[in-house]
């Protein structure tokens, strides 16, 4: 009980944290992110589609588990998975395409 004692009865200042982001300034907002320069589009844009690629796995694998040996199902549902893979490796490939040439063309900052 003295250790929760000792831990909640600790003062700690979060001005004395240590700062994850270093680049960004410990006042700002989100808003400001925009308007700072500190938000990459494209990361973000990657970020979304590895979201939605891992819910199309969920939902494919949902449904292969409800086929309950229905070929159709099964098939559906193998589909499903299927394309959901194609489509981010595409993904991916255009990601490496864009940052390829952005840095062949010194255009790393807009993007």
């Amino acid at each position: 009980m003295s250790i929760i004692k000792n831990v909640l009865a600790a003062d700690v200042k979060i001005s004395d944290l240590p700062n994850p982001a270093p680049k960004i300034p410990v006042d700002s907002k989100i808003s400001d992110l925009l308007s700072l320069g500190h938000f990459n589009l494209l990361d973000f844009v990657f970020f979304i589609i590895g979201l939605l690629f891992f819910a199309n796995l969920i939902m494919a694998g949902w449904d292969y588990m409800l086929s309950s040996g229905d070929s159709k199902k099964v098939s559906s549902a193998t589909t499903r998975l299927v394309n959901g893979i194609v489509g981010l490796i595409i993904t991916i490939a255009a990601f490496l395409v864009v940052r390829l040439v952005t840095r062949l063309l010194g255009l790393n900052n807009l993007i």
